[in-house]
């Protein structure tokens, strides 16, 4: 009798097709999700750097403003400057600050001059910029030390608040009987007081217009020295 040949179990050439199809679509879909995810943390990453970026300016310009000084200086050609100066055309204030750390106790003052100026040099790379100098009263040849603080700016605008609790776009007000030309008048100029706050209103490419109050000095710095003659140059 002769036996039954039982046929051989296989896949057909349609069925390795279709499996060959679904798990090329699977790698597809999981490529795809993967690639999404790698995009969305590399935003994350970017947009974290962004709020450090910002928080760092933050924290600089409060600490320098936190820690002004009422030390008037001279410029480069001996002129007096005032304790807080704003240019207008140049957007770019001005003042000293005390507290500057000296962990390797160089043979300098404490004191620092300092400056906040808006970088528009280059059409595409606008910046705020932090300006200061290695000694108060300056040399002929002394270079100043910029260093970007904030990218991505479009535009930057200052305003004063005045002893009168009234907002000013310059400084010093006309109200003020200080508020000379400082080429007619330099020891006059160098007299006027600083505000009691400043704002800082920024247009940023990707956070939009940001405004940042602080505080000039101390409680009462500038009411005193709005009350009194400014300290004398050394």
């Amino acid at each position: 009798m002769k036996a039954c040949r039982r046929p051989v179990a296989g896949f057909t050439l349609l069925e390795m097709i279709v499996v060959v199809g679904i798990f090329a679509l699977l790698a597809a879909m999981a490529y795809g999700g993967l690639d999404a995810v790698l995009n969305l943390r590399r935003h994350v990453e970017g947009s974290l750097d962004r709020v450090e970026e910002y928080q760092k300016a933050y924290l600089r310009l409060r600490e320098d403003f936190a820690n002004a000084a009422a030390r008037t200086v001279r410029d480069v050609d001996g002129s007096p400057l005032p304790v807080f100066m704003y240019d207008g055309y140049t957007r770019r204030i001005e003042f000293t600050r005390g507290g500057w750390s000296n962990p390797a106790l160089l043979p300098r003052a404490t004191l620092e001059r300092v400056s906040y100026l808006f970088d528009d040099t280059r059409p595409g790379d606008k910046k705020l910029v932090r300006r200061s100098w290695r000694v108060l009263d300056r040399a002929p040849r002394t270079e100043p030390v910029d260093t970007p603080l904030l990218e991505q700016v479009e535009e930057i605008q200052w305003r004063f608040l005045d002893p009168n609790l009234q907002w000013q776009d310059g400084w010093p007000p006309p109200t003020l009987s200080t508020a000379v030309n400082p080429a007619a008048n330099p020891a006059a100029f160098a007299t006027a007081p600083p505000p009691l706050a400043v704002e800082l209103k920024m247009r940023t490419r990707d956070w939009g217009e940001i405004r940042l109050l602080f505080r000039f000095g101390a409680e009462g710095l500038a009411r005193t020295l709005a009350a009194a003659p400014a300290p004398s140059l050394p």
